[in-house]
Formats: structure tokens, C-alpha cells, sequence
């Protein structure tokens, strides 16, 4: 026979394997969601290139006019404007190609390029006047360079322009010559443009970096939200299917009545309930309730349902198949989440009870007037190796009332803090239909939800009510 392990090796590192599986998930969508930036990023680089292109066009179109003024006449100018309107033009073919790269970079290049050029033809015409005009322009293309391509770019492009018009400045005043000395004209003027432009790249680069920020806060707070929505269709999923691990409804047994439900206190439980029917015609009945919350309870009690089903189809005695499970979750390494489980075998010709717990809350006996709880202590399954548990008999009388509870009931507590408590409990039990059990287990549910009141509920809660009706015994002798 394999062993447990081989059936079940994920439990031993459960946390792990879902924690891997969660990661290669959240890996891909952010993949995807990485691939959508990118894309969003080259779509605005498209747009923004061919909006500034646009602009930048419609300010040559006006300079060409301007040059058509006699004094500002000049053929180079022309010269340079008409390569401005053909650089303009390819710059939007190549942006309507998705070749917005390019195009940002030969728009930023010529038009930086382009004043540059303008510049030196003043200062060749030693016009200074016009040659500081132009100069003092360069701190727009370092913005346009920023808004494009990025800070460093912007970098690039100021201390390529400060160099040139410190060059320009230079040779201008060695060739006119200066009273004063060419260095010292030549720091006069270019300080307040280098301040100029060193402004507008902090401007710019500060700017870049607050938007960097707010993309890397953004990123992170779409990869939480990524990260919650994964973990609520998970806890969702595994939902779903643990549901569909509960019977659907209580199997009907002949001198019988029995009423179940089961409710998680988060999206997946640890409680469950169970009836299987066995070769000689006996019912085997389990409530067991598995320590902590959440996905991996949930795994345990996958397991020890499927332990338990499997030794009942081969023992007889429920003391054995607890000794049997009991060895099997300790040897898979289920750590510190402990299982307590009541398993009884019911006889219904003789309504013959046979039971056993394993650290799980005693049955309770409801016989006429008197509430009683049956059974004897145990350690939950999973504690220790090669315990030993004992069955405990009784014989059921027409009218009698069995009550199997996990203690999410007893242990609810109300606004103020208080136990719901065991004396509470038996004094509802006394008090509930004698005869329906479906009827009495909307009662308990109803009290102790009413005692809780507004706040969440704290544990998984799980019942389990066997009736045996008044006829039961004429039926059954």
C-alpha cells in the first residue's frame, strides 16, 4: 500500500506549494501588465512626439514669415528653415510607422541642431543681439528633450548646448574683440544662460522623477490589488470545491432523522461532516473540526476526510479507524494543526451507537428531561504517534436526541467579550424541537448568531443532530 506521502506530498510544505503557484501566477499578469506599460509608454511618446512636432512645425512656418521682413532676411536662414519643415515631415511619417523612438530623438537632435546653427550664422554676422536671443532659447529644448527622452537625455542635451554656446561666445568675442577680456565677456553672458538651462533640467528631471514615483507607486498598489484578487479567487475557488466535499443533504436512514450544516468563519473552513455508508449496512457519522483557519486547514481536512473514508470501507470499529488515521497524519507531517473528530457507527436496526473522539467536544444525549454528555477524553489526531483510542456504546431509545458540535458554538462570544459558554449551550439544547431536528438546529443557529450579534464570526461552526422517533423502537424491535 503506498504510503500517505505518496498520496499527499504537498501537505507537508501546503504553505509553500501554494505560495509558488500564487507567485508564477502573479508573475505572468504582471508580465502582461509590464507589457501593457510598455506599450502605454510608446503610444504617449507617439503622441507627445507628433503633438510637439506639430508645434514645432507651426513656429517655423511663423519664422519663415518673420523672414520674409527684409532686415531678418537671410539665405541661410531659409536654408535652415526648409530643412526644419523636411525634418518636421519625416519625423511625423516615422511616428504614424510606430517608430516613435526615432522620431523623438531626430526631433529633439534637429531642433536643438537647428538653433544652434542660427545662432553661429549671427554671431559669423557678429549680430550678439541676435546670437544671445537664440541662445537664451536652448533651455526649451532641454525641456523638450525631457519630456521625450527622458532626464538623462535632457543631461545630454544641456551640457552639449552649454559647451557650444560657451564655445560660440568665446570665438565671437577672440574675432571681434573685447576691452574687457574675451573670458570675462564670455562669462557674462553665458552665466545667466547657464543658469537657464541648468534650471530647466532640474525642473525637468525633477519632474521625471515625481512621475517616475508615482508609476512605481501606482505599480505597486496595482500589484497589491493584482495580489488580492488572486488570493480572494483562490480562497473563492477553494471554496467552491470544499463545498462540494460536504453530502448534499443527510442521507435518510430508516428509524432516523438527522439535520447538518456547516459554516466557515473565512472563505474556506476547517470543520466538516460526513456519512458513509458501510458494507454491512451501518452508517459511519464524522464531525471533526481541524486546528486553524483558512487554506491550510482546508488541505488538512481534505486529507483527513479521505483517510477517514478510505479505513471505514475496511475496518468496523471506530476506535481503529481513528488509530489508523491518527498515524497517517502524523507520519505526513501535518505539524502543529491537530484534527478532533467525533466518529460513530450507527446501527440503524438496533440504533446501536458505537463512537470514539479524538480531543473533540463530547456528543451531547438529550433522553426526556435530561442533558448529558457522553464520551471520554482523547488528543486530537495528529498529536502523537500510535495513540490508542477506545469505543464507547449506547443503545438509543425512541425520542432521544443526539447533538455533535464543534466549538465554534460554545466558544462565540458577544460585543461585551462573553463566552457563549457550555452551560448556554445545554441550557438550549433543552429547550429546542424534541421531534424535528432540521427545526432544532435553526434554533440553535438562530440563538447563537443572536448572541453574537453584529460581530464577524470567529470560528468555523459545525452540527450535526440525530433523531430517533418515537415509533422508532416498535420499528426497530
Amino acid at each position: 500500500m503506498a504510503s500517505v506521502r505518496e498520496y499527499y506530498p504537498p501537505l507537508r510544505n501546503h504553505r509553500g506549494i501554494t505560495n509558488f503557484f500564487m507567485a508564477k501566477e502573479l508573475s505572468n499578469f504582471q508580465n502582461l501588465l509590464n507589457q501593457i506599460d510598455v506599450e502605454d509608454e510608446q503610444k504617449r511618446l507617439r503622441v507627445m512626439a507628433r503633438a510637439l512636432n506639430g508645434l514645432v512645425t507651426l513656429l517655423t512656418v511663423v519664422a519663415l514669415l518673420i523672414m520674409l521682413i527684409p532686415p531678418f532676411s537671410h539665405p541661410l536662414y531659409y536654408t535652415i528653415v526648409g530643412i526644419s519643415l523636411a525634418i518636421n515631415l519625416v519625423v511625423e511619417w516615422t511616428a504614424r510607422q510606430n517608430r516613435e523612438v526615432f522620431s523623438a530623438r531626430l526631433l529633439v537632435v534637429w531642433t536643438n541642431l537647428g538653433v544652434l546653427a542660427i545662432m553661429v550664422a549671427n554671431a559669423i554676422e557678429r549680430d550678439l543681439l541676435r546670437t544671445t536671443l537664440f541662445a537664451e532659447t536652448t533651455p526649451l529644448f532641454v525641456i523638450l528633450a525631457g519630456l521625450l527622452l527622458g532626464w538623462r537625455a535632457a543631461g545630454l542635451v544641456a551640457v552639449v548646448n552649454m559647451f557650444i554656446i560657451f564655445a560660440i561666445y568665446f570665438l565671437f568675442f577672440i574675432i571681434v574683440g573685447t576691452s574687457r577680456g574675451v573670458f570675462e565677456e564670455t562669462t557674462g553672458l553665458f552665466v545667466p544662460i547657464f543658469i537657464y538651462i541648468s534650471l530647466a533640467w532640474a525642473a525637468i528631471s525633477l519632474y521625471q522623477w515625481q512621475l517616475s514615483r508615482s508609476r512605481q507607486d501606482l505599480n505597486q498598489a496595482r500589484n497589491q490589488i493584482l495580489q488580492n484578487q488572486l488570493a480572494q479567487r483562490d480562497l473563492e475557488l477553494a471554496r467552491n470545491l470544499q463545498q462540494r466535499l460536504y453530502p448534499f443533504s443527510p442521507p435518510l436512514i430508516e428509524n432516523v432523522k438527522i439535520a447538518a450544516r456547516s459554516e466557515a468563519a473565512r472563505e474556506t473552513s476547517g470543520d466538516f461532516y460526513d456519512f458513509v455508508a458501510m458494507p454491512d449496512g451501518r452508517w459511519a457519522i464524522v464531525v471533526a473540526d481541524v486546528t486553524g483557519k483558512s487554506i491550510a486547514a482546508a488541505l488538512v481536512m481534505v486529507m483527513t476526510r479521505s483517510l477517514l473514508r478510505s479505513y471505514i470501507e475496511t475496518q468496523t470499529s471506530p476506535a481503529a479507524i481513528l488509530q489508523l488515521t491518527n498515524n497517517a497524519l502524523y507520519r505526513s507531517g501535518i505539524g502543529s494543526q491537530y484534527v478532533t473528530v467525533y466518529l460513530g457507527v450507527l446501527d440503524p436496526q438496533t440504533l446501536t451507537l458505537t463512537f470514539t473522539t479524538a480531543g473533540h467536544p463530547f456528543p451531547y444525549l438529550r433522553r426526556g428531561a435530561v442533558i448529558s454528555e457522553i464520551g471520554q477524553g482523547s488528543l486530537p489526531l495528529g498529536a502523537k504517534p500510535d495513540l490508542v483510542y477506545n469505543d464507547k456504546i449506547i443503545h438509543l431509545q425512541a425520542g432521544d436526541q443526539v447533538f455533535l458540535l464543534t466549538d465554534g458554538f460554545f466558544e462565540t462570544r458577544n460585543k461585551e467579550g462573553e463566552l457563549f459558554g457550555f452551560h448556554r449551550l445545554m441550557t438550549l439544547l433543552d429547550q429546542v424541537d424534541p421531534v424535528d431536528p432540521n427545526c432544532a438546529l435553526d434554533q440553535i443557529w438562530h440563538s447563537v448568531t443572536e448572541f453574537r450579534g453584529n460581530l464577524e464570526q470567529a470560528d468555523d461552526m459545525t452540527i450535526v443532530i440525530i433523531n430517533i422517533p418515537p415509533q422508532a423502537d416498535a420499528v426497530a424491535a
